[in-house]
């Protein structure tokens, strides 16, 4: 027998928020607060359906409009009350907020490049650090994770939120984490067991 069959487990439905407002301009968001787009809305519906059998017994979303209006569609399916925390934001960009990638690269290659290479002594210019970022999200999570010990919860937040708690579940080094896909209004799902994770699911994108 699987001795995890003995265990209390907490499942974690961790979702990127759906497609915002001006996605194929490609710009950069991290504080920036846009809304969901048409098709935003349509993933979320989506999603909630996907998840309609799931027993959740909490919703909690970062703070962001974004977020926030995937988590409530999300909840109102159980009749669940969005628990929304800063916490759960996506990494403050500074100065490159509203920036393309390409733009950046033109302007500051090696900095561009150090996100990728060295993304744990990186701070936007003007904006947060990697390691204060990953800190915050860290201890958001061990707050959940202590609260919720043995039930089902949802948590709604961005790309980067979403790739630092699967990047830590699958014990990668920082640098490898942008090689994990975050789709808009992506699904994955990781199983705790004693504060000891199991991925189960990566990336679903819901039709």
């Amino acid at each position: 027998m699987n001795e995890k069959t003995n265990q209390e487990r907490l499942r974690l439905y961790l979702v990127r928020h759906g497609e915002v407002e001006g996605a194929a301009d490609g710009k950069l968001l991290g504080r920036t607060d846009a809304p969901l787009s048409k098709r935003g809305l349509e993933q979320s519906h989506a999603l909630a359906e996907a998840l309609s059998d799931a027993q959740l017994s909490a919703v909690y979303s970062s703070d962001l409009l974004r977020a926030k209006m995937t988590a409530e569609i999300i909840a109102q399916r159980g009749n669940l009350k969005v628990q929304e925390s800063s916490a759960w934001r996506e990494i403050d960009m500074g100065e490159w907020e509203g920036r393309t990638l390409a733009a950046l690269h033109r302007e500051t290659p090696g900095l561009v490049a150090q996100i990728f290479n060295d993304p744990a002594s990186f701070e936007y210019p003007d904006g947060e650090s990697f390691a204060a970022f990953t800190a915050r999200v860290q201890a958001a999570l061990v707050q959940l994770l202590t609260t919720h010990d043995g039930s089902d919860v949802a948590l709604i937040a961005h790309g980067g939120v979403c790739r630092a708690i699967i990047g830590n579940a699958l014990g990668m080094p920082a640098k490898y984490w942008l090689r994990l896909e975050q789709a808009y209004c992506s699904l994955n799902v990781i199983d705790w067991y004693d504060h000891t994770p199991t991925v189960q699911l990566l990336n679903r994108i819901c039709p």
